[in-house]
């Protein structure tokens, strides 16, 4: 793990921490202001439609969600229906998130990471219409 913080514009990305690492808490920390945080388990999410299951309940997707790795990819990139400045997601035992699937499991990390990566680039971040 490198030294930025997590919530320094730029800095954005996915974070895969083992249950016994120490996260330092400067870096774990949000700022001051609305945050959204949500947590989804990673043994729920062995193939793709437990993924889905777990983000569509998290995130609160809309019933228009298409179940696909496409739709996940646009409302990772939208949440506008969510009113916060900041996001945390976690997923426990991540090691569980499409283990049988390494070809799914990179198209989901890639998609968080290019999510977290596009809000920390934005002026206006989602919920701030």
């Amino acid at each position: 793990m490198n030294e930025s913080i997590w919530w320094t514009p730029g800095e954005a990305g996915v974070l895969v921490a083992s249950n016994d690492s120490a996260v330092p808490v400067p870096h774990a920390l949000p700022p001051t202001g609305l945050i959204y945080s949500a947590r989804m388990k990673g043994t729920e999410m062995r193939d793709a439609d437990g993924v889905f299951t777990q983000f569509y309940e998290a995130l609160r997707l809309s019933d228009y969600f298409g179940w696909n790795w496409p739709a996940l990819q646009d409302c990772l990139r939208d949440l506008r229906w969510i009113d916060a400045k900041h996001f945390l997601l976690t997923i426990d035992d991540a090691d569980a998130v499409l283990s049988g699937s390494p070809e799914e499991r990179e198209i989901l990390f890639r998609s968080l990471n290019d999510a977290a990566k596009h809000w920390a680039m934005q002026p206006e971040l989602p919920g701030q219409e």
